[in-house]
């Protein structure tokens, strides 16, 4: 499975995550924020929309982004036929992008799962409306895996650091769950 699958990180979150997959897998880093992509070697998408920023959790401005730079993907990841998105969900380019993402995926006849976790709950109410709705329109289209964590089960010291790395472990295991 592994030669003919792409794993794309959507976002600052799924680029993060995606970074710290071991496998030997070809993988495509998207985001809006030109200086968060950079890191990864990735892919500025939606240059137009955003002007190399961040879309500002603007689901929105995160389709329009993902729309814009849709051939671009293509030529990059045209050729595999396995998907797997990997969006932590809440921001913008996550859940804009990952939405527009599946359906690139489907309208060219690609496999596709989602990994794709909900936002905390100290993010806020807007952030996890947003993750709500995009995993609703998902779900029509794919297979989405839920990447659960409870940071509610380490102790209350614990840092935001610490949270989002062992959330990235979680992803990481959920990758390797699929393509192992």
């Amino acid at each position: 499975m592994l030669e003919n699958t792409v794993i794309i990180g959507v976002g600052r979150g799924g680029c993060n995550a995606l970074s710290k997959v071991k496998l030997k897998v070809e993988k495509l880093f998207v985001d809006t924020d030109k200086k968060d992509v950079e890191k990864y070697s990735g892919f500025c998408i939606g240059l137009k929309t955003c002007n190399g920023l961040s879309t500002g959790g603007d689901v929105v401005k995160g389709e329009l982004a993902l729309r814009e730079s849709k051939l671009q993907i293509l030529d990059r990841i045209g050729k595999f036929s396995n998907w797997i998105i990997v969006a932590p969900l809440g921001g913008g380019t996550s859940c804009g992008g990952s939405k527009q993402l599946a359906d690139l995926a489907l309208d060219n006849y690609k496999s596709v799962k989602v990994l794709a976790s909900m936002p905390f709950e100290w993010e806020g109410n807007r952030r996890k409306h947003h993750a709500v709705e995009t995993v609703s329109y998902i779900k029509n289209l794919c297979e989405v895996i839920d990447v659960e964590f409870d940071p509610k089960k380490y102790p209350s010291q614990i840092s935001m650091t610490d949270i989002f790395n062992l959330l990235d472990e979680k992803y990481m295991e959920a990758i390797e769950k699929i393509c192992v």
